[in-house]
Formats: C-alpha cells, sequence, structure tokens
C-alpha cells in the first residue's frame, strides 16, 4: 500500500486522514506500520473521550482534530480501560514551552480520585510532550539546570507504578530518555507512535523509535490526553486495540463523568443590599468598590487592576474568585488578613 492524491486529500488504501499526510508537513517519513491505517485502526475523536477533572471549555473538538486550552490541569480519558493497544496521533504546541503529555494505563483507581477532587493527573505511565522551549522556561524560571528531563519524549512511571525505563536513564533512574532528538518545536505538527504490549511501553517520535520502559506493574488502563497549562492541540488520533479486547473494571467499581464549569463563566454571587456594598480606601491610594451585581474594582487612585466576581457571601464577609477574602469587622474592612480598609465618605 502508498500514499496517494485523491480530490486534493492524503489517502492510503481509501482511508482519509484529516489534513496532510502523517509526516508531510516536516519531511519526515512515519513508517507505515505507525500511521494508523489498516485492519483494526479506528479513528477517535471528542465522543470517544470522557472528562476526568478538566473544565467544560477545556478540550473542543471537530472530528478528529482537538484543541486544548491548558486550564486547569488535568486529564480526559479514552472511554474504557484497555489493557494492549497501540495508539497514534499528531500533536502541535501553540505556546512557547508549553507542556503536555499522553497516559499510557493509567489507574482506575486514581482516575476516580481525580473526578472526585483528589490531586490533578492520574498514577500511570506518561508520555511526555513537550515544547523544545520548555527547557528555557524551566531553567529560566526555577534557576535550576534542566537535568532530569527532556524535551524530545521522555517516558516515565507516575505514582507508585512500577517501570524499568530503556536507556539512556535520567539521573534518577526513573525517566527514559530519547535515545534521538526528533521533536519539532511550536507551530509544527509533531507524529506520536504508542505501543503498550504486555508490560513494554514504546515510543516512536516523527518516525523513529527513542524511548519506552517495560516491567511494567500495573500494565492496564485507561489511555488519557492532558492539559498542562499551555494551548496544545492534537489530530489525527487512532488507536487499534490488541488482544485481550476487553479490560474490566475492578469489581463494583463506578467511574463518574463529572460536568465542570469553567469558573470565570459563572456568575457573580450579586451582592444587593449587603453590608460591604460601597468602595473602601486603603494604602492612602487604593480602593475596592464592591458592586450589587456581584463585582469588585480594584483601583490604584484613577487606574483600574482588577475586576473580580463574588463567588461566595455571608453577612459579614465576601470571598472573590482566587480566594480574595474580604472580612467586615465593625467600621474596618479586613482584606486578605493584610490590609485593613474605611469606608470612603
Amino acid at each position: 500500500m502508498g500514499w496517494l492524491k485523491e480530490n486534493g486529500k492524503t489517502v492510503l488504501a481509501g482511508v482519509v486522514l484529516a489534513g496532510a499526510a502523517v509526516g508531510e508537513e516536516s519531511g519526515k517519513i512515519v513508517p507505515a506500520f505507525s500511521r494508523g491505517v489498516g485492519p483494526g485502526w479506528i479513528g477517535l475523536g471528542g465522543a470517544d473521550f470522557r472528562n476526568v477533572n478538566c473544565w467544560d471549555d477545556t478540550w473542543r473538538w471537530e472530528e478528529g482534530h482537538a484543541w486544548c486550552t491548558g486550564q486547569p490541569t488535568g486529564v480526559i480519558r479514552y472511554h474504557e480501560p484497555m489493557t494492549n493497544f497501540e495508539f497514534s496521533c499528531e500533536w502541535m504546541h501553540k505556546r512557547h514551552g508549553g507542556n503536555s503529555g499522553i497516559f499510557v494505563w493509567a489507574t482506575p483507581q486514581s482516575i476516580v480520585k481525580l473526578t472526585q477532587g483528589g490531586g490533578r493527573l492520574p498514577h500511570g505511565i506518561e508520555v511526555q510532550v513537550l515544547d523544545l522551549g520548555y527547557t528555557e522556561v524551566f531553567e529560566r524560571q526555577s534557576g535550576k539546570k534542566a537535568d532530569w528531563f527532556t524535551c524530545h519524549g521522555d517516558v516515565f512511571p507516575v505514582g507508585p507504578v512500577k517501570m524499568k525505563p530503556f536507556p539512556p536513564a535520567a539521573p534518577n533512574g526513573r525517566r527514559s530518555f530519547p535515545s534521538k532528538e526528533t521533536t519539532l518545536g511550536i507551530n509544527q505538527w509533531n507524529h506520536y507512535y504508542v505501543r503498550a504490549l504486555d508490560g513494554v511501553v514504546r515510543l516512536w517520535v516523527n518516525g523513529e523509535e527513542v524511548s519506552g520502559g517495560e516491567g511494567i506493574s500495573p500494565a492496564s488502563g485507561f489511555l488519557c490526553l492532558e492539559s498542562e497549562g499551555a494551548p496544545i492541540e492534537f489530530r489525527n488520533l487512532r488507536l487499534r486495540k490488541l488482544p485481550p479486547m476487553e479490560t474490566k473494571l475492578p469489581e463494583g467499581m463506578t467511574i463518574a463523568v463529572p460536568e465542570i464549569p469553567n469558573p470565570k463563566n459563572r456568575p457573580a454571587v450579586p451582592l444587593a443590599g449587603h453590608a460591604i456594598l460601597g468602595t473602601w480606601t486603603y494604602l492612602d491610594t487604593y480602593s475596592r468598590e464592591f458592586l450589587a451585581d456581584g463585582r469588585c474594582i480594584l483601583r490604584n487612585g484613577d487606574k483600574e487592576l482588577w475586576t473580580k466576581k463574588c463567588v461566595a457571601k455571608t453577612p459579614t464577609t465576601v470571598t472573590l474568585e482566587g480566594g480574595y477574602e474580604h472580612i467586615l469587622d465593625g467600621d474596618v474592612l479586613k482584606i486578605e488578613a493584610r490590609y485593613e480598609a474605611k469606608r470612603r465618605r
């Protein structure tokens, strides 16, 4: 079989993939076995994934193309657990120093915990998805040397999951560092092919095998896509399940699919008639104005610094988004346990 052009689209044996052929834009040739076409392969879209702990607008799908905002840090999961499978996709970071990942065999127990608000990322094997600028960002922000990770496809266990990394390994002996540097930078499509089979995970980046690990335990669970702080796109997601074709959850376990509204889209708690209504001044030039519709405006002199919404209230307190607390104590408004404000006359 070979790649052909039909009506301007790239096809293989009559199968149409979204956009350009895998590897076409970068000039790299991705081996046919990893392209995600042929017997047993299926295309994935939004209907195949379930939310774990992302907001309702974190992910947007158009057929097999996903846009992720990166907010908040969390994951979505394939709708059922698997033991052995192959997964092929393309990804592109949209911000310098972007971070994301693909989780293999994420444990059901950790997924349940995430749906209940416990933590942000699951236990399992993470296949790292980093922009090439992440090293620069990390070293600038932390002041430390970036010698414990790479930006070319690290594979490593998260939580109590066990894995023996393929060499070369990270200094701590847990991560499999890539043997080749084949990742492309921001605004360029990269191709990942992941093979998860009999306790072994192997990763190909842009057509070349680079990293992985063996002796993985547990070696079944969920395939997850990660949101971690920066916008990223995924497309041409393809999956081939391998025997056993059914992997069951632990007996008696069910996994909820939470609907989590983006807090920024939630209406403010109204403050009509509240004792804190009005303008409060502190530190000579600063003021906070509380409005009946639930907004609070922070100013320094005539300059507006921010506007935040009220998310909770009692007769003498107001909490704004971000956890900004205000407590009315007689004629004094105590702000964030740091400032004391007086009502403007």
